[in-house]
């Protein structure tokens, strides 16, 4: 896909640098130098506490046709970018971008001779969660079809926001492989739920990178998606 195709189809735009901080101005190039950092992405794997948001679940989505507790925190999550923009910059060539629409990329351990589909579900921030999650499992549904294994459009594949799930895999820790092209992006992987006494929580690895994401803001946005998860927001 060609770059202004990629930018009018999920509304994105270069980033001036009238718009950025002081602070941006530095940190988007010097992390990115490879003779001063040798590797920008930071991991750290959360513990996150899910038991209202579960029964909020519950209570007021899971009779939505498609619902399930997988697609609700996906969906929250991009919600949650648009409130805090460094999760929606991109690095495109050397080329600083912000997207308002960007698709969720997500890879679906499908077993056989593909052993895994990789679906794009679009328009997660501007849907409500029923058409959100009606598109999801269509996607979900249709990649349990496929004979083999059939890789995404590249400019796609490194942009859109990436949110996995280990729904088989109660871990403390994980560390993802890191690309060779820093795109900004942040990955969000969930794993296996679990219950300590009368609480519920599952396994969130936050990958970020260092340009234009740090604990600072990551901690922002953590505590606006746990609101809106407790309290299913819109």
């Amino acid at each position: 896909m060609e770059l202004s195709k990629f930018l009018k189809l999920y509304d994105g735009h270069k980033l001036e640098e009238k718009d950025l901080s002081s602070y941006e101005k530095w940190s988007l190039q010097f992390f990115h130098k490879k003779e001063f950092v040798r590797e920008p992405n930071l991991q750290i794997t959360l513990q996150l506490e899910i038991t209202k948001a579960y029964n909020t679940y519950k209570n007021e989505c899971d009779t939505v046709i498609g619902a399930s507790f997988t697609s609700y925190l996906m969906w929250h999550i991009i919600k949650t970018t648009q409130n805090h923009p460094y999760f929606r910059y991109r690095n495109i060539d050397g080329e600083w971008y912000i997207f308002n629409n960007l698709p969720v990329f997500s890879p679906i351990g499908i077993g056989g001779d593909a052993r895994f589909s990789e679906i794009i579900v679009e328009n997660g921030s501007i849907e409500d969660y029923a058409a959100f999650t009606n598109n999801y499992r269509s996607k979900v549904d249709k990649s349990f079809n496929m004979r083999e294994f059939e890789p995404l459009d590249e400019l796609v594949w490194a942009n859109s926001h990436f949110i996995g799930n280990l729904p088989n895999l109660q871990f403390t820790g994980f560390q993802l492989h890191t690309p060779t092209k820093n795109s900004g992006r942040p990955y969000f992987y969930f794993g296996k739920r679990y219950q300590t006494n009368d609480e519920r929580f599952i396994p969130l690895l936050v990958m970020f990178d260092h340009s234009n994401l740090d604990p600072f803001v990551l901690s922002d946005f953590m505590n606006e998606f746990q609101s809106r998860i407790d309290e299913n927001k819109h």
